[in-house]
Parts: C-alpha cells; structure tokens; sequence
C-alpha cells in the first residue's frame, strides 16, 4: 500500500526534462488571489509549454499547404493482407495457428512510453494551442487599456478672416465701419489623460495678424505676430474623478487575461488527461488482443483434438466437431475486433499527440512501451479537497470574474455621482511685428493670462446611471453564487474520484480472484479430459465455455486495472494537479524574431 505522498514524490512516472522554468506566465501570479499552493506547485516542472501565441506577420492562409502533408502520408498506407471472399456455403475450419500478433508483420510500430506521449501532446496538442492565443489576445486588450494614458503630439493650422463692427469716430457718415482681420495660424502641442481622470494640455501657437489700416494710407494692411505658450488642465471633481475609476479597464483586461490564461490551462489539463486515459486504453486492448490470441489457441487444439477423434472413428460425432469449429471462426472475428480497436486506439493517441512524427493518416501504429500501476494508493479525502480548492482553475476564474465584478460596481457608484469639472488655464503671450520679437517680447514674462471655472451638470432622475449600478451589483452578486456553486461541483468530483479509486482497487482484486477461479476450472476440465471422460456434447460445449470463461475474466481484470490508473489519473485532474503530476511547467514562448 503507498500513501498518497509516496506517491507524488517517489512514484511520479512522468519524469524528464526538456526545461524547469516558470515562464512570466507561470501559475504564481493567477493563483495569488486563490491560495498560494499552485504557485509552488509550478517548481515541480520538466517540460517547459510554450504557450505565447504572439504571432508575426502571417502568411496568406492556403488550406491546402495544411492538408497536402496528411494527403501525402495516406498514400503510405496499404492493405495488410488480402481480403477473403464471402463464404457461400460451409468451409473445413482451419486448424492453422494464426501468427497475427497485436498488428501484422509488415505493420511499422513505435512503442512509447507515457512519458514520451505526454510530453509530446503537451508540447503538440492543437487543442491547447487554440486556447494558448486567448492569453496573448487579452495582454494585446490589456496594452490598448492602458495606451489611453499614453500622450498625444497634435498640430494643427487654420486660415481666418473676420469683420468687426466698432464705432469708429473719424467717419461721420459711417461710425460703425467694420475692421477687418485676416489671421493665420500654427499650433502644436501635447494632450494627455492622466490617470486621475484629468485632460492635460501643453500648446504653442503662433499667428499672424493682418488688420485693415486707416482710411487714406498708403498702408491698406498692416500686419503682426502673436506668440502664445497654453498650458490647460480639466479634472473632474466628482464623477470620473480617481485612478481606481479611470484605470479600470486596465484592471478588467488584466483579470481577463488571467482568466484565459487559466482556460489555457484547464483546457491543456483536459487534453493531457484524455491523452492518459487513452494510452491506458491502448495498453488494455493490446492485452485483450493477446488474450484473444490465447483463446483461439485453446480453441483450435480443442477441435484438432475433436477432428481427429471423429476421423479416426472413435468416441467424437459431428455435433462435437460443428461445436468447435463454430467457437473457433466465433473467436477469429472477436480476434479481429480487438485488433481493430487498436488501431482506432493508436489513431486516437495520433491525434492528440499532434506530433508531425507520428500523422494520423500515416501507417505508424503506436504502441504502449508502459505496464499499468498495480498498486495500492490511498488518498486522504480532506486533503485532496483543499488541494482541489486551493488549484481548481475553474476557481480563479471565477475569483478574477468577481474581481472584475467589484471593479465595475466601483465605477458604476462613481457614475450615480454628478458630473462637476474644475477648468484651470494659463497663458504666456508675446507680440512683435516678426516672429523673432514675439517671442523675445514672449521672454519678458509680462504679458501673462489666467483663468478658472467650474462646470456642474447631473441628469434629471440620473435614471441610467441609477439601472446600470444596480446591474453590477446583480451581477457581482451571480459571480459570488456561481463561485460557491462551483466549490460545490469541486467537491463533488474529488469525492467521487476518490471514491472511483478506492473501488477500482477493490475491483482489481475481485476481477483477479474470479480470473483464478476460472483458470482452476478450466484446469479441472481439462484433467478430466485427460483421464479419459467421455468427450459427449455436453462436455465440448462445457470445455469450449471454461476457456471462454477465462478469456472473460482475463479481459475483465485488464480492464479493472486500466480503469484503476485512468481513476488516478481523473483524481489528480480533479484536484486540478494534473500539471503537476505529469511535471509540466507552463512558460511563455518568445515572439519570433524577437532573439
């Protein structure tokens, strides 16, 4: 019997290296709202994931470069023997010992340790990849969030002509004749949010100023440069006022990034786990090929036996030799079934291998290079469940969601607050009949402009702002029943796995007692055989059944001990190990061209 910590250190059968960092996308930082645990669960690693899927600039998708590798394996593949003829009438049974084999002679195998297998599913697998997008996604959402912050160069120029009409006391017959401007101007500057809500502003402008000159001059114009330095803030007071409020998008994207992040994970958990459970699959059907093999030896001796009796003469009719010769094809065509099934099997280990080694299409067999754990584990129930709650990624992404919520509600109270904008502005001017002596007279500091207002406005009823507060709140509300629904769920799983664990061991044992059983049945029968019974149909039919029998018991107990590791391997996936356990260490994959 092996206690569970025995196990995690001494029997982890997923050992090897292919790197132990914890990339900046490592467990650590999503964990740290929900428990500490998976964050030193990340030191245990061997196989570094790359799952940055920042991509460079892509080449025009062509669907059929992706197939044309697929086309071409299949081509590869050929029939393994000839196909026999459907038989039209009844065919002497043959008593030929077939050398079939898991696979035929000219099959190529590879036979792969589990190790082997998840490594490369874990590097590989499609399904994984897909989800290892969303994170970088998200960070690209998390840049835009707080590229808002970012300053703004803008420059701008504009033409303008203007009339004044102003009393003008040299002209009786017209007092108000209108003056006449003609204004071009340049501005440059800088503009920024910053991150209390403000609107900052830092100007240049330059213009030039043309005026209509006094009736009978020789001048019809004169014109001079103004220089003016604009340096202009708007913070609100009430609403939109903070940087909890103005940096909340940050926030948002962070946690949802962190969330797909997690997603990543629970998804490559996912595929790792199917990817185990179909290898102990594989190892099942392989030892039911074989037992199979097995039984059709001890069929075709018992009718060879049969035959030979009833040529000869002696104590055998043909009900004796037909009931053979049945349980024979009978078991040729289960033969056959147990083959096929590993190669459908290996085909699904192909694919979630997603290993260009190994195409789906190709004539590859994978084979299990690994014999199944037959040994007692014992798992505490109170701690599994803590370490579930403490690395379950469904978890913290629920936490992150919350968070999220509680962020919104903030901004949602901030809104029901009237909006009231403080307005501040200096000005320095300058003015010369050039360029140069605006701004030498811009130097002198004496021409120097000020000015402060406020702005207040609030909605009648503030009914929108009033609705959408009170969604947030729901909102934040579901998140924390949809947290607590999800503890539940938790809890019931690791409950059940454990449970599943417990039983498939006690499944194992009863499986090997009644395999025994059988096997001391056939053994009786056959020395009765051998002390000369009388071989009657009765006694055929019931040998034929005790060698059936047996094949049932063996074929039973090999799938009681593939469910008993594929149990383990659920347990350590409900417990949200299952990284861990396979000694997988997440890392972020750099951008190509990047080193």
């Amino acid at each position: 019997m092996i206690k569970r910590g025995a196990r995690a250190n001494g029997l982890a059968r997923r050992g090897g290296a292919l790197g132990s960092r914890a990339g900046r996308w490592g467990w650590r930082f999503a964990w740290r709202n929900a428990a500490s645990a998976a964050a030193r669960a990340a030191a245990a690693g061997a196989i570094a994931i790359a799952v940055n899927a920042c991509a460079p600039q892509a080449s025009p998708f062509d669907p059929r470069s992706f197939d044309r590798s697929a086309r071409e394996s299949s081509l590869e593949l050929q029939q393994s023997r000839p196909k026999p003829a459907l038989p039209t009438t009844l065919q002497a049974t043959s008593i030929e010992r077939p050398i079939f084999g898991t696979v035929d002679a000219n099959t190529p195998i590879a036979r792969l340790t589990l190790r082997e297998v998840i490594q490369r599913a874990a590097a590989n697998n499609k399904e994984a990849r897909v989800a290892g997008y969303e994170p970088s996604i998200e960070e690209t959402r998390e840049i835009e969030a707080e590229a808002r912050f970012d300053p703004a160069f803008f420059l701008n120029g504009s033409y303008e002509t203007s009339r004044i009409l102003a009393p003008q006391g040299g002209n009786a017959a017209d007092p108000f004749d209108p003056r006449e401007f003609r204004t071009l101007s340049g501005q440059a500057g800088i503009r920024q949010l910053l991150p209390t809500g403000a609107q900052a502003e830092w100007s240049y402008r330059l213009q030039r100023i043309q005026g209509r000159g006094q009736p009978n001059t020789q001048i019809p114009f004169q014109q001079y440069y103004l220089g003016e330095m604009l340096l202009r803030i708007t913070q609100p007071l009430l609403r939109d006022f903070g940087t909890d409020v103005n940096r909340a998008r940050i926030s948002l994207s962070r946690n949802n990034r962190r969330v797909s992040l997690l997603e990543f994970r629970r998804t490559l958990e996912e595929q790792l786990f199917n990817t185990e459970q179909t290898y102990w699959q594989l190892v099942q059907a392989e030892m039911e090929v074989r037992i199979q093999q097995d039984l059709l030896d001890r069929s075709i001796d018992t009718y060879r036996i049969l035959e030979s009796r009833f040529v000869n003469g002696l104590d055998v009719s043909r009900v004796q030799v037909s009931q053979a010769s049945s349980f024979v094809e009978s078991q040729r065509a289960v033969l056959l079934l147990a083959r096929r099934r590993v190669f459908d099997l290996s085909d699904q280990l192909k694919r979630l291998m997603d290993d260009d080694t190994f195409p789906v299409s190709g004539p590859v067999v994978i084979l299990p290079g690994d014999t199944p754990l037959v040994e007692q584990i014992e798992f505490d129930l109170s701690d599994s469940i803590d370490t579930a709650l403490d690395n379950r990624p469904e978890l913290g992404q629920q936490i992150s969601r919350i968070r999220n919520a509680e962020i919104t509600e903030d901004v949602g109270r901030n809104n029901l607050l009237p909006q009231l904008n403080f307005t501040g502005s200096l000005s320095l001017q300058g003015a010369g009949l050039n360029p140069g002596q605006a701004l030498k007279d811009q130097r002198q500091w004496e021409d120097i402009s000020s000015s402060v207002a406020l702005e207040f406005e609030v909605p009648i009823g503030n009914r929108a702002a009033r609705a959408i507060y009170r969604r947030v709140q729901l909102q934040r509300l579901q998140a924390i029943t949809q947290y607590k629904n999800l503890i539940d769920q938790v809890q019931q799983e690791v409950k059940t796995s454990v449970r599943e664990v417990g039983y498939a061991w006690d499944i194992i044992v009863q499986r090997r007692q009644a395999r025994f059983a059988a096997a001391d049945s056939l053994l009786a029968i056959q020395q009765r055989a051998e002390a000369g019974e009388a071989l009657t149909p009765t006694f055929v039919q019931l040998q034929l059944d005790a060698q059936e029998r047996l094949a049932r018991a063996q074929a039973d107990e090999a799938a009681a001990i593939s469910d008993y590791n594929v149990a383990i391997s659920r347990l350590e996936r409900a417990k949200g190990t299952s990284l861990r356990y396979n000694n997988v260490v997440l890392e972020e994959e750099p951008v190509p061209g990047t080193r």
